[in-house]
């Protein structure tokens, strides 16, 4: 084989070598550019509007403000502050109590009983239902004359008439947050359902032998060996918590008095109902920031991927 053989050949090589390690990036070049263009684009522009004097029905005001929007956030807008301490309500007040209920159910469902997958199915049909659903079924269910939620509160003794339930803050707050847990528990319940059947029956077994009490099983061997599923899930429906605004609209339209306006609903408001496109990036700005800390806390806290039993 002459000389200029062995170039071409060892040419070619390196050519087909090169087209091999192209081919993962030309396959992931549709999904780069498509998420490129949905989703990093946009939030891009988001950050580049709160900067921004941007009102839509003022077209030919629009102009840059730098940090003005965020400085009267800050300093001249009462309600930014009190949106966020609902929405911190809202959100530890649901997730909490779905993870308790959501465990206690699923670990209930992991017993074996009959009709057990009857009742399966029942529990998870809330998490099937949309958001927008969620709020009517439980309007009517609140409603002060005809549901029945206030009937049962006067059959049973618990109150002597029936009670307005949005007709105050707290009441109202109670309200959303009651129909948030009832449809966020079989997202809980799922995935603890999953988690405890992963673990064995030779450590509950191993422990029983050792003489320990079923709530030292529990908060020893079951919590620890599920703490990651608990860390992710809590994590995710807090973030979908904060975010959500179509149960509260259906159910309060975020009264009364903006007794129940989250700081995703405000952000809504401001920009869909009042135009303002600035302020209302601006707010959403301080929304992705404010859940990226709170993000970034709340894994280091839970420890995240280290050993459960450790």
């Amino acid at each position: 084989m002459s000389g200029n053989e062995t170039v071409t050949l060892s040419k070619e090589k390196m050519r087909m070598a090169r087209r091999k390690k192209a081919v993962p990036y030309l396959l992931l070049a549709p999904v780069f550019i498509f998420v490129c263009c949905f989703m990093l684009w946009p939030i891009i522009n988001v950050f580049m509007m709160s900067s921004e004097y941007y009102v839509v029905t003022r077209p030919f005001q629009r102009h840059f403000v730098g940090f003005g929007n965020f400085a009267k956030i800050f300093t001249e807008d009462p309600v930014f502050y009190r949106s966020l301490g609902t929405t911190a309500i809202y959100v530890l007040v649901s997730v909490a109590v779905q993870t308790v209920l959501g465990f206690w159910l699923a670990w209930l469902l992991t017993r074996k009983f009959k009709g057990r997958g009857v009742v399966r199915a029942f529990a998870l049909v809330p998490w099937a239902v949309a958001g927008i659903m969620v709020g009517i079924i439980w309007n009517l269910m609140l409603g002060q004359t005809y549901g029945v939620i206030n009937d049962l509160l006067v059959k049973f003794g618990i109150c002597e008439t029936k009670p307005s339930w949005f007709s105050s803050r707290a009441l109202a707050m109670t309200g959303v947050v009651i129909a948030n847990v009832w449809r966020g528990i079989p997202f809980f319940t799922i995935s603890y359902m999953s988690a405890l059947s992963g673990i064995s029956d030779e450590l509950f077994e191993s422990a029983k032998i050792d003489g320990a009490s079923a709530p030292r099983q529990m908060f020893s061997i079951t919590i620890p060996m599920i703490r990651d599923t608990i860390v992710i899930t809590t994590l995710l429906r807090a973030i979908w918590t904060f975010n959500a605004v179509d149960l509260i609209v259906s159910l309060t339209d975020g009264g009364p008095n903006r007794g129940t306006t989250t700081l995703a609903l405000y952000i809504m408001n401001t920009f869909k109902v009042d135009g303002d496109f600035g302020y209302a990036s601006a707010l959403a700005a301080i929304s992705t920031v404010i859940m990226m800390i709170v993000a970034f806390i709340y894994i280091r806290i839970g420890k995240l991927g280290k050993d459960n039993m450790a």
